[in-house]
């Protein structure tokens, strides 16, 4: 256990990802999410304006109802599934109050040398659980970092990169989506604390890296300025 960190907040094993990896990877629903998917998932809702309860999204990881062939084979194999689940949320939260740079957890990069697609594709479902209220940090005109997520995700242009990325672009992006979930987690940390009366919350913001202005080249690399580029585009 980490110092300081109390239990059941502590990262999971190498050995107890792959374990929640192989049981996610055994899902037999079409929209079930593999690990990279859940936690870009975990991490939208970990940084969004609104609390999401585990009756909302335990059904969304699962990609629905459960079949047959994927119940659990005893109570104690279903309890042990989601306690992997739950402490991979907590350990998120966890690292995030401790002014920790959340890593996030990706896998191999495709054929566009782009790395993250899963993470910000969950990024983006759990976004939608509250598309409402994430309007506004999306909207904005100087969170280039934020909208590094939506476009590795494939939303802003579904034919980006036209072109392989190189190592370091490919390296730069996966920093940005992930200075771009923690900057979220920043912006909407006032409406969390109305939300949830906690008084408690930190309310100094720091910022994991710096903003994109409109004059500068857009980050998903294609050289022009952010304004003419990712900047011009809103998420509706």
């Amino acid at each position: 256990m980490s110092a300081g960190r109390p239990s059941g907040r502590e990262a999971l094993s190498e050995a107890e990802l792959d374990r929640l990896s192989d049981f996610l990877d055994g899902l037999t629903n079409p929209d079930a999410m593999d690990l990279e998917t859940l936690d870009g998932f975990f991490c939208a809702l970990i940084a969004g304006p609104e609390m999401v309860l585990p009756s909302e999204y335990l059904p969304i990881i699962w990609g629905g109802e459960l079949p047959d062939e994927n119940a659990f084979g005893s109570i104690e194999e279903a309890n042990a599934m989601l306690q992997l689940i739950m402490r991979h949320w907590n350990a998120i939260i966890a690292e995030l109050e401790a002014e920790i740079v959340y890593v996030p957890v990706i896998g191999e990069p495709d054929e566009r040398n782009v790395a993250g697609r899963g993470w910000a594709r969950g990024f983006m479902r759990g976004v939608n659980l509250r598309r409402h209220a994430w309007s506004e940090i999306f909207e904005r005109e100087d969170e280039g970092q934020v909208l590094t997520i939506p476009i590795i995700a494939g939303e802003v242009d579904p034919g980006w990169p036209a072109e392989p990325l190189s190592d370091e672009k490919r390296d730069e992006m996966v920093v940005w989506m992930a200075a771009g979930m923690a900057r979220s987690r920043k912006f909407f940390a006032a409406h969390r604390r109305v939300i949830a009366g906690d008084e408690n919350e930190e309310q100094t913001y720091r910022r994991s890296a710096p903003k994109v202005g409109r004059n500068e080249r857009c980050p998903c690399g294609s050289g022009r300025k952010f304004k003419h580029c990712c900047g011009a585009s809103q998420l509706v």
